[in-house]
């Protein structure tokens, strides 16, 4: 079964599959309502070269980039540039007054500091005391870019991530991860980054290869660096570039993601929980308690308790937001739900008399199909094997790219429903249309629903910030 490619809705209510065309077309969901932005002020902080650099980009970006030469013209198309009249229908501008500019000497004294972890603190200290410097302009950006020199890049990115679990999980390494301990620190000055690599606006910056070998940045055209770079930037800035089409015969539902995360000293798991709501395309963030080893397979998994108390919050949050409480939950989770587990979540869903409930267990698959020819399954084939078990492609063959975008074999996801209120192919359908709910690129093809996605980028951060300190709401503050 191969099931249609999701479409998005933007400006004015037109839809369309693709991310790039849609806003080349028809602008940014929110064009023309209010609160959208239409000026949105950049800060940068990093050395003079990147600094220079990220700034000329930012012009340049405001004619466009010719596409990429390609036998897929869908799959690289051009830039058009960020006057009024195209793509956002917003400017994107900086000026000395939002940047900040490292000392040579500040950053050979932090690349000089023996030990990584002590090196990270280090430097994440000192850029988040520029960026506080920014948050108290008069003139306040709206997100900063943190343009790193090469210097900081090859001791910050040396920290690797290991699995745990199953393998769909990850902690970090004995070093601190600067990415995520930066985003920590920043979050108490509730003014959005955005991390750049000086390959960003210059290609012949050499960064030693051993730091990013998965890293799409040294193929990425300029192009596509724009509108994945700019997408985000408007994300973070407050706007909402897309959002799901929602049909007004569905059931108003809440979407909600769980992933774990290992505190900094090792010794606890915790919860990180991602909310989506269809009807704004806003990721929320809640943070839940710790994950206890469960009697039944020797496996971190929350208490009855726990759950219970964590969909009462997310509950509560989509009612504030709505005015009422859901139709429908949605739970994603990349391990199974124990009986504890169900026993929380259903406690919350009966108290609020919500009447449907699908518990969605999602994990990688080594299963693969194949087809004939040279190509890999199209994205959206799904083989149903139970009436609540089914396997999913959301990589691979694309129709209106008309090739397969990937450099590996896509491996499918395995959808196994351990509660099921709708039938196994319409969750097929909604996994399928959360994967294009990313706004940290514009391809729309991401292998995961943005529910699984954003709950692993917030226990990334969230591991950095002590249980009793207040977090940040929204997801743009941790994608």
């Amino acid at each position: 079964m191969h099931l249609k490619e999701p479409s998005l809705e933007f400006g004015s209510a037109f839809r369309h599959v693709d991310i790039r065309f849609g806003i080349m077309d028809y602008g940014p969901f929110d064009l023309g309502r209010e609160g959208a932005p239409t000026r949105i002020r950049l800060g940068i902080v990093g050395a003079a070269d990147t600094v220079e650099g990220v700034a000329f980009w930012i012009e340049a970006c405001r004619t466009g980039f010719v596409a990429k030469e390609s036998r897929q013209p869908h799959l690289f198309p051009p830039f058009p540039g960020t006057n009024n009249e195209e793509t956002f229908r917003c400017e994107f501008v900086t000026s000395h007054e939002l940047q900040r500019v490292l000392p040579p000497r500040e950053i050979a004294r932090l690349a000089a500091i023996p030990g990584q972890r002590e090196m990270t603190r280090a430097v994440v200290e000192v850029i988040s005391e520029e960026i506080g410097v920014l948050s108290e302009r008069t003139l306040r950006p709206d997100v900063v870019l943190v343009a790193l020199p090469v210097e900081i890049i090859e001791r910050t990115y040396n920290a690797r991530d290991i699995p745990v679990g199953d393998g769909d999980e990850t902690e970090a390494g004995d070093d601190l991860d600067f990415r995520g301990m930066l985003k920590a620190n920043c979050m108490k000055l509730r003014l959005p980054i955005q991390l750049l690599w000086p390959t960003t606006f210059d290609p012949t910056y050499k960064i030693p290869r051993k730091l990013k070998e998965n890293s799409e940045r040294r193929t990425q055209d300029p192009a596509t660096i724009a509108w994945n770079l700019l997408t985000a930037i408007y994300y973070k800035a407050g706007g909402l570039p897309w959002r799901l089409v929602r049909d007004a015969r569905q059931l108003r539902t809440s979407y909600v993601g769980l992933s774990f995360y290992r505190s900094v000293d090792g010794e606890h798991l915790h919860t990180s929980t991602a909310q989506m709501f269809d009807e704004r395309g806003e990721g929320l963030i809640l943070r839940g308690g710790r994950m206890v080893e469960s009697d039944e397979d020797r496996k971190p998994h929350l208490s009855a308790e726990d759950a219970y108390a964590l969909l009462r919050e997310s509950l509560k949050v989509f009612r504030a937001q709505h005015g009422q409480y859901p139709a429908r939950v949605v739970l994603h989770k990349t391990s199974r739900f124990d009986q504890n587990e169900l026993d929380g979540f259903h406690k919350a869903i009966d108290e609020r008399d919500i009447d449907f409930a699908d518990f969605v267990w999602v994990q990688k698959s080594m299963t693969r199909l194949y087809r004939m020819g040279a190509y890999p399954p199209l994205r959206g084939t799904l083989l149903q094997f139970e009436k609540d078990q089914a396997l999913l492609y959301t990589r691979g063959s694309v129709d209106f790219f008309q090739t397969y975008p990937g450099m590996y074999v896509p491996r499918p996801l395995m959808l196994r429903c351990q509660v099921l209120g709708q039938p196994l192919r319409h969750i097929a359908e909604e996994t399928l249309a959360l994967t294009k709910m990313n706004w940290n690129n514009t391809q729309f093809d991401n292998g995961l629903p943005i529910t699984i996605a954003a709950a692993r980028q917030v226990g990334e951060v969230l591991k950095y910030i002590g249980e009793g300190q207040e977090i940040a709401p929204k997801y743009s503050f941790y994608m």
